[in-house]
Protein backbone atom coordinates (compact mmCIF):
# COMPACT_ATOMS: atom_id res chain seq x y z
CA UNK A 1 0.00 0.00 0.00
CA UNK A 2 1.49 3.55 -0.84
CA UNK A 3 1.79 6.00 2.22
CA UNK A 4 3.70 9.63 2.42
CA UNK A 5 7.00 9.37 4.10
CA UNK A 6 6.54 12.38 6.62
CA UNK A 7 10.14 12.31 8.14
CA UNK A 8 11.03 15.32 6.37
CA UNK A 9 8.85 17.18 8.94
CA UNK A 10 10.79 16.03 11.94
CA UNK A 11 14.09 16.73 9.89
CA UNK A 12 15.91 19.97 11.74
CA UNK A 13 18.00 21.68 8.65
CA UNK A 14 14.39 21.21 6.65
CA UNK A 15 12.24 23.02 9.07
CA UNK A 16 14.99 25.61 9.60
CA UNK A 17 14.74 26.30 5.85
CA UNK A 18 11.38 26.13 5.82
CA UNK A 19 10.65 28.86 8.82
CA UNK A 20 13.21 30.94 7.05
CA UNK A 21 11.52 30.70 3.43
CA UNK A 22 8.77 31.87 5.65
CA UNK A 23 9.60 34.68 6.76
CA UNK A 24 11.92 35.59 3.52
CA UNK A 25 8.58 36.21 1.84
CA UNK A 26 6.30 37.91 4.78
CA UNK A 27 9.30 40.37 4.03
CA UNK A 28 9.22 39.81 0.26
CA UNK A 29 5.50 40.66 -0.45
CA UNK A 30 5.25 43.29 2.42
CA UNK A 31 7.87 45.01 0.68
CA UNK A 32 4.45 45.63 -1.80
CA UNK A 33 2.63 47.65 0.66
CA UNK A 34 5.56 49.75 1.29
CA UNK A 35 6.39 50.43 -2.54
CA UNK A 36 2.99 51.49 -3.15
CA UNK A 37 2.75 54.02 -0.23
CA UNK A 38 6.56 54.97 -1.48
CA UNK A 39 5.30 55.15 -5.02
CA UNK A 40 2.36 57.23 -4.37
CA UNK A 41 3.91 59.79 -2.01
CA UNK A 42 7.03 60.34 -4.64
CA UNK A 43 4.42 60.01 -7.57
CA UNK A 44 5.88 57.68 -9.98
CA UNK A 45 4.11 56.05 -12.78
CA UNK A 46 3.49 52.54 -13.51
CA UNK A 47 6.30 52.19 -15.81
CA UNK A 48 8.50 53.24 -13.09
CA UNK A 49 7.43 50.91 -10.38
CA UNK A 50 7.48 48.53 -13.27
CA UNK A 51 11.59 49.53 -13.43
CA UNK A 52 11.80 49.10 -9.60
CA UNK A 53 10.63 46.22 -9.55
CA UNK A 54 13.08 44.93 -12.04
CA UNK A 55 15.81 46.25 -10.36
CA UNK A 56 14.71 44.75 -7.11
CA UNK A 57 14.87 41.56 -9.30
CA UNK A 58 18.17 41.32 -10.82
CA UNK A 59 19.54 41.19 -7.62
CA UNK A 60 16.44 38.66 -6.49
CA UNK A 61 16.77 36.47 -10.14
CA UNK A 62 19.65 36.90 -12.08
CA UNK A 63 22.55 36.02 -9.07
CA UNK A 64 20.28 32.78 -8.33
CA UNK A 65 22.27 30.58 -10.23
CA UNK A 66 25.75 32.09 -9.44
CA UNK A 67 23.94 31.39 -5.39
CA UNK A 68 22.51 27.91 -6.75
CA UNK A 69 26.64 27.28 -7.77
CA UNK A 70 27.86 28.62 -4.46
CA UNK A 71 25.39 26.12 -2.37
CA UNK A 72 26.04 22.82 -4.51
CA UNK A 73 30.25 23.66 -4.11
CA UNK A 74 29.84 24.94 -0.33
CA UNK A 75 27.09 24.31 1.28
CA UNK A 76 24.12 25.75 2.32
CA UNK A 77 24.36 27.16 5.83
CA UNK A 78 25.62 31.05 5.07
CA UNK A 79 23.98 31.42 2.33
CA UNK A 80 20.51 30.84 4.08
CA UNK A 81 21.34 32.77 7.60
CA UNK A 82 23.27 35.29 5.56
CA UNK A 83 20.44 35.83 2.82
CA UNK A 84 18.15 35.90 5.94
CA UNK A 85 20.36 38.23 7.88
CA UNK A 86 20.82 40.84 4.72
CA UNK A 87 16.78 41.37 4.45
CA UNK A 88 16.19 41.96 8.33
CA UNK A 89 18.89 44.92 8.15
CA UNK A 90 17.71 46.44 4.70
CA UNK A 91 14.15 46.23 5.82
CA UNK A 92 14.83 47.48 8.96
CA UNK A 93 16.73 50.59 7.25
CA UNK A 94 13.67 50.75 5.23
CA UNK A 95 11.22 51.11 7.57
CA UNK A 96 12.14 54.07 9.05
CA UNK A 97 14.29 56.28 6.06
CA UNK A 98 12.89 58.81 4.09
CA UNK A 99 11.22 57.69 0.53
CA UNK A 100 13.85 57.75 -1.61
CA UNK A 101 16.59 55.79 0.54
CA UNK A 102 13.73 53.30 1.56
CA UNK A 103 13.29 52.68 -1.79
CA UNK A 104 17.14 52.23 -2.27
CA UNK A 105 17.31 49.99 0.81
CA UNK A 106 13.90 47.59 -0.77
CA UNK A 107 15.74 47.19 -3.95
CA UNK A 108 18.89 46.32 -2.76
CA UNK A 109 17.24 43.70 -0.50
CA UNK A 110 16.39 41.44 -3.23
CA UNK A 111 20.35 40.00 -3.33
CA UNK A 112 18.90 38.23 0.22
CA UNK A 113 16.24 37.12 -1.64
CA UNK A 114 18.19 35.63 -4.76
CA UNK A 115 21.02 33.85 -1.76
CA UNK A 116 17.96 31.96 0.02
CA UNK A 117 15.92 30.70 -2.74
CA UNK A 118 17.95 28.11 -4.36
CA UNK A 119 20.19 27.16 -1.37
CA UNK A 120 16.54 26.46 0.54
CA UNK A 121 14.68 24.53 -2.70
CA UNK A 122 18.69 22.15 -2.61
CA UNK A 123 17.54 21.46 0.73
CA UNK A 124 14.20 20.89 0.92
CA UNK A 125 14.59 18.68 -2.72
CA UNK A 126 17.19 16.45 -1.37
CA UNK A 127 15.55 15.75 2.59
CA UNK A 128 13.38 12.61 0.61
CA UNK A 129 13.30 10.46 -1.94
CA UNK A 130 9.94 8.98 -1.59
CA UNK A 131 8.03 12.28 -1.20
CA UNK A 132 10.28 14.58 -3.26
CA UNK A 133 7.27 16.66 -4.62
CA UNK A 134 5.46 16.26 -1.81
CA UNK A 135 8.76 17.81 0.29
CA UNK A 136 9.21 20.77 -2.08
CA UNK A 137 5.73 21.67 -1.59
CA UNK A 138 5.29 22.28 1.75
CA UNK A 139 8.66 24.08 1.52
CA UNK A 140 7.33 26.38 -1.43
CA UNK A 141 3.91 26.59 0.62
CA UNK A 142 5.61 28.23 3.55
CA UNK A 143 7.23 30.40 1.25
CA UNK A 144 3.53 31.39 0.10
CA UNK A 145 2.06 31.36 3.55
CA UNK A 146 4.70 34.17 4.32
CA UNK A 147 3.28 36.06 1.02
CA UNK A 148 0.05 35.86 2.68
CA UNK A 149 0.83 36.73 5.90
CA UNK A 150 3.60 39.43 5.13
CA UNK A 151 0.76 41.82 3.63
CA UNK A 152 -1.68 41.52 5.96
CA UNK A 153 0.27 42.43 9.26
CA UNK A 154 1.75 44.93 7.16
CA UNK A 155 -1.30 46.91 6.42
CA UNK A 156 -2.55 46.52 9.85
CA UNK A 157 0.70 47.75 11.44
CA UNK A 158 0.87 50.53 8.56
CA UNK A 159 -2.97 51.70 9.79
CA UNK A 160 -2.30 51.68 13.13
CA UNK A 161 1.86 52.90 14.03
CA UNK A 162 2.83 54.11 10.13
CA UNK A 163 6.14 53.08 8.08
CA UNK A 164 7.65 53.05 11.69
CA UNK A 165 5.18 49.78 12.46
CA UNK A 166 6.66 47.69 10.03
CA UNK A 167 9.90 47.35 11.94
CA UNK A 168 8.22 44.35 13.62
CA UNK A 169 8.22 42.32 10.58
CA UNK A 170 12.21 42.32 10.24
CA UNK A 171 12.51 41.78 14.35
CA UNK A 172 10.48 38.35 13.95
CA UNK A 173 12.35 37.28 11.07
CA UNK A 174 15.33 36.88 13.44
CA UNK A 175 13.82 33.67 14.87
CA UNK A 176 13.99 32.44 11.53
CA UNK A 177 17.92 33.66 11.34
CA UNK A 178 18.55 31.92 14.80
CA UNK A 179 17.05 28.74 13.36
CA UNK A 180 19.45 28.63 10.50
CA UNK A 181 22.81 29.48 12.60
CA UNK A 182 21.40 26.58 15.12
CA UNK A 183 20.41 23.78 12.40
CA UNK A 184 21.76 24.23 8.89
CA UNK A 185 25.36 22.86 8.28
CA UNK A 186 27.54 23.06 5.10
CA UNK A 187 27.91 19.05 5.88
CA UNK A 188 25.63 16.71 3.50
CA UNK A 189 24.97 14.00 6.57
CA UNK A 190 24.66 16.82 9.17
CA UNK A 191 21.20 17.55 7.53
CA UNK A 192 19.59 14.27 8.10
CA UNK A 193 21.84 13.56 11.09
CA UNK A 194 19.96 16.86 13.24
CA UNK A 195 15.83 15.10 12.88
CA UNK A 196 17.37 14.33 16.39
CA UNK A 197 16.00 12.08 18.55
CA UNK A 198 12.70 11.88 16.32
CA UNK A 199 13.55 8.93 14.25
CA UNK A 200 16.86 7.16 13.46
CA UNK A 201 19.89 8.76 12.26
CA UNK A 202 21.01 5.88 10.43
CA UNK A 203 17.88 5.77 8.05
CA UNK A 204 18.03 9.47 7.39
CA UNK A 205 22.03 9.71 6.44
CA UNK A 206 20.75 6.82 3.83
CA UNK A 207 18.07 9.05 2.98
CA UNK A 208 19.77 12.28 2.25
CA UNK A 209 22.79 10.47 0.58
CA UNK A 210 20.73 8.52 -1.65
CA UNK A 211 18.76 12.05 -2.97
CA UNK A 212 22.16 13.82 -3.01
CA UNK A 213 24.75 12.08 -4.43
CA UNK A 214 23.45 11.33 -8.45
CA UNK A 215 25.71 11.22 -11.26
CA UNK A 216 25.48 14.24 -13.82
CA UNK A 217 23.45 13.90 -17.13
CA UNK A 218 23.03 15.89 -20.05
CA UNK A 219 20.08 18.05 -20.35
CA UNK A 220 16.91 16.45 -22.23
CA UNK A 221 16.22 19.77 -24.34
CA UNK A 222 12.47 18.37 -25.45
CA UNK A 223 11.64 18.68 -21.59
CA UNK A 224 13.61 21.94 -21.02
CA UNK A 225 12.34 23.81 -23.93
CA UNK A 226 8.60 23.84 -23.31
CA UNK A 227 9.21 24.02 -19.27
CA UNK A 228 11.42 27.00 -20.22
CA UNK A 229 8.16 28.37 -22.08
CA UNK A 230 6.02 27.51 -19.78
CA UNK A 231 8.16 29.56 -17.05
CA UNK A 232 8.84 32.63 -18.81
CA UNK A 233 4.59 33.31 -19.80
CA UNK A 234 3.36 31.87 -16.37
CA UNK A 235 5.68 33.40 -13.87
CA UNK A 236 4.52 36.91 -14.68
CA UNK A 237 0.70 35.93 -13.06
CA UNK A 238 1.81 36.19 -9.36
CA UNK A 239 4.49 38.77 -10.06
CA UNK A 240 2.08 41.16 -11.61
CA UNK A 241 -0.67 40.20 -9.21
CA UNK A 242 1.35 40.88 -5.66
CA UNK A 243 3.36 43.87 -6.52
CA UNK A 244 0.45 45.75 -9.01
CA UNK A 245 -2.77 45.05 -7.40
CA UNK A 246 -1.46 46.88 -4.08
CA UNK A 247 -0.70 49.70 -6.15
CA UNK A 248 -4.19 49.97 -8.28
CA UNK A 249 -5.78 49.63 -4.69
CA UNK A 250 -3.99 52.48 -3.59
CA UNK A 251 -4.88 54.75 -5.56
CA UNK A 252 -8.37 54.13 -5.55
CA UNK A 253 -8.05 55.09 -2.13
CA UNK A 254 -8.72 51.81 0.30
CA UNK A 255 -6.90 51.85 3.63
CA UNK A 256 -4.20 49.86 3.74
CA UNK A 257 -4.97 46.98 5.37
CA UNK A 258 -7.65 46.36 2.85
CA UNK A 259 -4.97 46.45 0.71
CA UNK A 260 -2.93 43.90 2.62
CA UNK A 261 -5.72 41.94 2.07
CA UNK A 262 -5.80 41.69 -1.10
CA UNK A 263 -2.06 40.96 -1.82
CA UNK A 264 -2.23 38.25 1.08
CA UNK A 265 -5.23 36.40 -0.60
CA UNK A 266 -3.49 35.48 -3.81
CA UNK A 267 -0.84 33.99 -2.08
CA UNK A 268 -2.89 32.03 0.55
CA UNK A 269 -4.74 30.63 -2.45
CA UNK A 270 -1.04 29.88 -4.15
CA UNK A 271 -0.20 28.09 -0.89
CA UNK A 272 -3.36 26.08 -1.03
CA UNK A 273 -2.95 25.29 -4.59
CA UNK A 274 0.60 24.62 -4.12
CA UNK A 275 0.20 21.85 -1.53
CA UNK A 276 -2.61 20.20 -3.73
CA UNK A 277 -0.40 20.17 -6.81
CA UNK A 278 2.12 18.81 -4.75
CA UNK A 279 1.06 16.34 -3.08
CA UNK A 280 -1.26 15.43 -7.01
CA UNK A 281 1.57 15.51 -8.66
CA UNK A 282 3.53 12.41 -6.68
CA UNK A 283 0.18 10.33 -6.96
CA UNK A 284 -1.03 10.94 -10.78
CA UNK A 285 1.95 12.60 -12.33
CA UNK A 286 3.03 15.87 -13.42
CA UNK A 287 1.35 17.07 -16.47
CA UNK A 288 -2.54 17.32 -15.07
CA UNK A 289 -2.06 19.18 -12.29
CA UNK A 290 0.02 21.68 -14.41
CA UNK A 291 -2.68 21.67 -16.47
CA UNK A 292 -5.98 22.34 -14.30
CA UNK A 293 -3.85 25.41 -12.71
CA UNK A 294 -3.73 27.07 -15.84
CA UNK A 295 -7.16 26.29 -17.09
CA UNK A 296 -8.56 27.22 -13.59
CA UNK A 297 -6.48 30.88 -13.24
CA UNK A 298 -7.81 32.44 -16.27
CA UNK A 299 -11.62 33.18 -15.29
CA UNK A 300 -10.37 34.69 -12.26
CA UNK A 301 -7.92 36.63 -13.19
CA UNK A 302 -10.33 38.22 -15.40
CA UNK A 303 -12.76 39.04 -13.29
CA UNK A 304 -11.66 39.86 -9.51
CA UNK A 305 -10.57 43.33 -11.08
CA UNK A 306 -14.06 44.91 -11.28
CA UNK A 307 -16.03 42.33 -8.93
CA UNK A 308 -17.32 43.71 -5.82
CA UNK A 309 -16.47 42.53 -2.07
CA UNK A 310 -16.68 40.10 -1.08
CA UNK A 311 -16.47 38.12 -4.97
CA UNK A 312 -12.93 40.26 -5.16
CA UNK A 313 -11.89 38.27 -2.32
CA UNK A 314 -12.97 34.92 -3.09
CA UNK A 315 -11.57 35.50 -6.96
CA UNK A 316 -8.15 36.55 -5.95
CA UNK A 317 -8.00 33.32 -3.50
CA UNK A 318 -9.33 31.15 -6.54
CA UNK A 319 -6.85 32.90 -9.22
CA UNK A 320 -3.61 32.17 -6.70
CA UNK A 321 -5.18 28.75 -5.81
CA UNK A 322 -4.87 28.01 -9.32
CA UNK A 323 -1.90 29.90 -10.55
CA UNK A 324 -0.06 28.42 -7.39
CA UNK A 325 -0.29 24.32 -8.46
CA UNK A 326 1.97 23.63 -10.55
CA UNK A 327 5.05 26.00 -8.92
CA UNK A 328 6.39 23.35 -6.86
CA UNK A 329 6.51 20.60 -9.80
CA UNK A 330 7.85 23.06 -12.19
CA UNK A 331 10.91 23.49 -9.68
CA UNK A 332 11.30 19.60 -9.53
CA UNK A 333 11.27 19.22 -12.82
CA UNK A 334 14.25 21.20 -13.84
CA UNK A 335 16.14 19.77 -10.77
CA UNK A 336 15.24 16.56 -12.39
CA UNK A 337 17.25 17.81 -15.63
CA UNK A 338 20.27 18.24 -13.73
CA UNK A 339 20.07 15.71 -10.99
CA UNK A 340 23.68 16.23 -9.64
CA UNK A 341 23.52 20.00 -9.46
CA UNK A 342 20.14 20.41 -7.24
CA UNK A 343 20.93 23.92 -5.73
CA UNK A 344 22.11 25.05 -9.56
CA UNK A 345 19.02 23.84 -11.42
CA UNK A 346 16.95 25.55 -8.53
CA UNK A 347 18.79 29.26 -8.63
CA UNK A 348 18.18 28.91 -12.89
CA UNK A 349 14.76 27.86 -12.61
CA UNK A 350 13.72 30.38 -9.57
CA UNK A 351 15.83 32.53 -11.02
CA UNK A 352 14.22 32.69 -14.89
CA UNK A 353 11.08 32.86 -12.31
CA UNK A 354 11.76 35.69 -10.70
CA UNK A 355 13.15 37.53 -13.38
CA UNK A 356 10.98 36.98 -16.44
CA UNK A 357 7.79 38.13 -13.62
CA UNK A 358 10.11 41.33 -13.87
CA UNK A 359 10.02 41.66 -17.06
CA UNK A 360 6.75 40.93 -17.15
CA UNK A 361 6.05 43.24 -14.38
CA UNK A 362 7.88 45.82 -16.63
CA UNK A 363 5.25 45.74 -19.73
CA UNK A 364 2.28 44.90 -17.32
CA UNK A 365 3.04 48.92 -16.22
CA UNK A 366 4.03 49.90 -19.24
CA UNK A 367 0.26 48.78 -20.48
CA UNK A 368 -0.94 50.39 -17.33
CA UNK A 369 -0.08 53.80 -18.10
CA UNK A 370 -1.37 53.55 -21.81
CA UNK A 371 -4.63 51.50 -20.96
CA UNK A 372 -5.34 51.87 -16.75
CA UNK A 373 -3.84 49.52 -14.59
CA UNK A 374 -6.93 47.49 -13.90
CA UNK A 375 -7.15 46.40 -17.66
CA UNK A 376 -3.64 45.89 -17.90
CA UNK A 377 -4.17 43.09 -15.01
CA UNK A 378 -6.97 41.69 -16.59
CA UNK A 379 -4.67 40.93 -19.89
CA UNK A 380 -2.34 38.52 -17.73
CA UNK A 381 -5.45 36.18 -18.14
CA UNK A 382 -3.98 35.71 -21.36
CA UNK A 383 -0.13 33.80 -20.05
CA UNK A 384 -1.82 31.10 -18.48
CA UNK A 385 -3.29 30.08 -21.97
CA UNK A 386 0.69 30.49 -23.40
CA UNK A 387 1.80 28.13 -20.57
CA UNK A 388 -0.89 25.55 -21.14
CA UNK A 389 -0.29 25.04 -24.81
CA UNK A 390 3.41 24.67 -24.10
CA UNK A 391 2.55 21.99 -20.82
CA UNK A 392 0.77 20.16 -23.68
CA UNK A 393 4.23 20.30 -25.59
CA UNK A 394 6.12 17.96 -22.79
CA UNK A 395 7.18 14.47 -23.58
CA UNK A 396 4.88 12.16 -22.62
CA UNK A 397 7.30 10.65 -19.96
CA UNK A 398 6.99 13.89 -17.91
CA UNK A 399 3.81 13.14 -16.51
CA UNK A 400 5.01 10.42 -14.57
Amino acid sequence: MTTYNLSYMRNRAYLAVSLTHFFVDVLNNSRTLLVAIVAVSIRLTNAEVGIALLLYNIGSALLQPVFGWMADRFGPRWLVVGGMGWMIGLYGVAAVAPDWPALVAITLAGLGSGAFHPTGAKVAGEVSTTARNQATAVFFTAGQLGLFVGPVLAGGLLDSYGRIGFLALPFLALLAFGSGLRWLSNDKAHHAAHAGHQHSPASASKETVTATVQPRQPIHWPTALPLTIIILSSSTIGIAAINFAPKLFTELGYAPAYVGWTAGLFMMGSAIGGIIGGALGDRIGRKLPILIGFVGSILPLIFYIPAADPWRFILLLLAGFFAGMPHSILVIMAQALMPGRRATASGLILGMMFFSGAIGSLVVGWLGDQIGLGPALQWTAVLPVVALVATLMLPGKEGR
